[in-house]
């Protein structure tokens, strides 16, 4: 039996995932607006790739973000990063990073590839394990919600009936007990 048979925990993880799921939609729409809006805005393949930090420089246009010069594979790239992921680079570091979906020139580009910022990045990635838990608590309701099987019916046989049957002739069932005479 599932640990969510019980209607308080399954009402509660549906709770829960419900409202992970509205947090994923605003993060989304919030996304979709932000882009509506910006009228420089192009769509770019997403994309992680390993590098090698050069320098880390200042762009004094930006308040928001920093020029990173990278070396991916064989080629040289200058990326714009947020101001803090770009402070904590050093020369000669070795680095994930993460391509977003769409570039402008207000945000940055490319970040440092975390955990938190794929979520933030690409918050549709949530849906898949929130698809599987309702999925889990609708096949946990069905198991709760489902008729108990019946009662496994037993039958005791007496020694006397057991020991009348080693004479009967094969094929033949010995003859059920007399009914007790008085209606009983």
């Amino acid at each position: 039996m599932s640990v969510f048979a019980r209607p308080a925990l399954r009402w509660s993880a549906l709770a829960a995932l419900w409202a992970v799921m509205g947090a994923v939609l605003w993060l989304t729409a919030v996304q979709a607006f932000l882009i509506a809006l910006n009228p420089f805005c192009r769509l770019q393949r997403p994309g992680v790739t390993h590098a090698a930090v050069q320098s880390v420089d200042r762009d004094p246009d930006s308040q928001i973000t920093d020029f990173v010069t990278v070396k991916r594979r064989e080629t040289e790239e200058v990326l714009r990063m947020a101001k803090a992921e770009a402070a904590a680079l050093q020369a000669d570091d070795e680095v994930w990073i993460l391509d977003a979906w769409y570039a402008d020139g207000l945000r940055p580009t490319q970040f440092r590839l975390t955990p938190q910022r794929i979520l933030l990045e690409y918050p549709g990635l949530l849906l898949l394990p929130i698809a599987w838990g309702l999925w889990r608590l609708r096949k946990a309701r069905q198991e709760a919600e489902a008729a108990p099987l019946p009662p496994v019916r037993r039958v005791f046989v007496d020694d006397l009936h057991l020991r009348a049957q080693r004479f009967a002739k094969p094929g033949e069932k010995a003859a059920p007990p007399p009914a007790p005479e008085g209606g009983e």
